[in-house]
């Protein structure tokens, strides 16, 4: 389970030292700052920390990342945050102001986002690739008008993924705050699991706990992979 490594030392920190540490140690401008509560801009900071941790470091974060911006727009959508080829990463109103953890769950998943672009959405597609997913039949969506069919084993009950995009977005979010995806009833199979591990320096051991979700009330079917 990764640890929160920064709670502690930054539940006092200015605004404006957060700001900072943004920008000169991940690369990350925040634009309008005024519209961010300190404590908004102190979760976002502890989620690139703990994605970063997942990476391997700031060189690590800002070599495959690059330079992104952040924003916040007083804006009722859909979506709680988008990543944005252009920009970085948008916020909206519907975004989980007030719920560390949650928030947390989204700056991470738009920054995987971001991630898969930089990489010319290479990730994504190897994903869909190792979990042998697919494309049916078309429907009018944005950014890919056809119905996903993920492989790998996909959660009883729990909602698809829009395409692969959000199925390697979800599954970092989940390698990086396990415990968190647990609460939520957001788990991932062992295969994702397994890719995510591929691309981070930090491999942690997939959640035995998990297996039944995936395999059955006694781990049945075929071994994890």
């Amino acid at each position: 389970m990764l640890r929160y490594l920064s709670q502690a030392a930054m539940d006092n920190e200015p605004k404006a030292t957060i700001l900072d540490r943004l920008a000169s140690q991940y690369g990350i401008r925040v634009l309008n700052p005024g519209r961010w509560a300190r404590i908004d801009l102190q979760h976002v900071l502890e989620a690139v920390e703990d994605l970063t941790t997942v990476m391997g470091g700031s060189t690590r974060f800002q070599s495959e990342i690059r330079r992104v911006s952040i924003s916040r727009l007083p804006r009722e959508t859909r979506y709680a945050a988008v990543a944005l080829p252009a920009i970085g990463v948008v916020y909206f109103e519907t975004a989980a102001w007030g719920s560390a953890s949650e928030l947390k769950w989204q700056t991470v998943h738009e920054l995987a986002h971001v991630w898969d672009m930089r990489r010319l959405f290479r990730l994504s597609n190897g994903l869909k690739r190792a979990t042998r997913s697919k494309y049916g039949r078309f429907t009018p969506q944005l950014p890919i008008p056809f119905e996903y069919e993920p492989g790998g084993r996909w959660l009883k009950g729990r909602t698809v993924p829009l395409n692969a995009l959000e199925d390697w977005a979800d599954s970092v979010a989940t390698y990086v705050y396990e415990s968190y995806a647990g609460q939520r009833h957001r788990m991932i199979s062992p295969v994702r699991w397994k890719y995510v591990g591929k691309h981070v320096q930090a491999r942690l051991p997939y959640p035995g706990q998990w297996i039944p979700h995936f395999y059955g009330p006694e781990g049945l079917g075929p071994a994890p992979i």
